[in-house]
């Protein structure tokens, strides 16, 4: 094909070359010759520009933004309220164990303190369980922070173990000396726990 156009090209040449009038006063400037070199060229480098122009990336999407419920917000709240309070509630409860624990005459008044006062962690743990796990559900699509969100669930999740294995050693507490320290000290793990689960979403969730 090239071949071809070459020839055709040179026929044009000639015809246009032998129809230039002589240059005098007045008369139109014979004809330019024809670059054949830059019309072969150009020939040749048509069908890969059409390529490159047709492999031009499309321009990329905006992220989709993620809208969620009312009911999402009100456990949100409620979630945050349950954190706040959970502070004050484990200072509390440590400083009741502490004293039934280095009490030589335990009265009933302190031992029921004790008692409300877990209760009271035991709610808020429940609250904040049912809350979290269900916003962490919802949560999915979005990936802001999801893997900061899916740690602290995780541990909070393990702070529910120590909850319930903390209530679980309460009753050898009231037997022993020894099982009431190692009630102690499943009780600090969880508390110890649940604070790095809450902290680090206080911390690092912008």
């Amino acid at each position: 094909m090239l071949m071809g156009i070459a020839a055709a090209l040179a026929v044009i040449q000639l015809v246009t070359g032998s129809l230039a009038l002589p240059d005098s006063a007045g008369a139109a400037p014979p004809l330019a010759p024809v670059d054949t070199d830059a019309v072969l060229t150009s020939a040749r480098l048509g069908p890969a520009n059409i390529v490159a122009a047709d492999t031009t990336p499309p321009m990329s999407r905006r992220p989709q933004a993620i809208e969620h419920s009312d009911a999402y917000y009100t456990r949100l709240k409620i979630h945050r309220i349950g954190s706040y309070a959970m502070l004050p509630l484990f200072v509390t409860e440590y400083f009741l164990g502490q004293r039934l624990l280095n009490s030589t005459n335990r009265s009933p008044g302190l031992k029921s303190a004790h008692s409300i006062v877990a209760g009271g962690v035991a709610v808020v743990f429940a609250a904040n369980t049912v809350t979290g796990a269900w916003n962490w559900w919802d949560d999915r699509p979005d990936p802001h922070n999801k893997t900061l969100r899916t740690v602290h669930s995780v541990i909070m999740l393990a702070s529910d173990v120590g909850v319930l294995w903390t209530a679980a050693a309460g009753g050898g507490a009231k037997r022993s000396l020894t099982q009431a320290r190692t009630h102690r000290a499943i009780a600090i793990g969880t508390i110890s726990v649940s604070a790095v689960g809450t902290a680090m979403m206080w911390i690092w969730n912008r």
